[in-house]
């Protein structure tokens, strides 16, 4: 993966992380509408970001390269999430304990 199409991936993850809306309103999303199936509000906002995240890097290598990622580039994607894991779970832990 070039490094024009990781900066893009690495700066959609920190708009789902500083833009406080983008969380408060899946938190809001889970605990209203979905308040009977999600148990676990935090595990629920960690899965919301890692799934916009990776939906967002198979659109961006879609509309690059033409084509869905190779394998290499999926564990790229991966490695990028498990690289900042623990800010992703800093962040969602604040805003579900609001």
């Amino acid at each position: 993966m070039d490094a024009l199409l990781r900066g893009s991936i690495e700066r959609h993850l920190d708009t789902l992380l500083t833009k406080e809306e983008v969380l408060t309103s899946a938190s809001k999303m889970f605990k209203e509408g979905l308040s009977p199936t999600v148990k676990h509000l935090e595990d629920a906002l960690f899965g919301y970001v890692v799934g916009r995240t990776i939906e967002f890097s198979f659109f961006a290598i879609q509309m690059y390269y033409h084509r869905l990622p190779d394998s290499e580039e999926f564990n790229e994607i991966g490695k990028i999430l498990e690289r900042r894991a623990t800010e992703i779970k800093s962040k969602v832990t604040l805003v579900a304990n609001r």
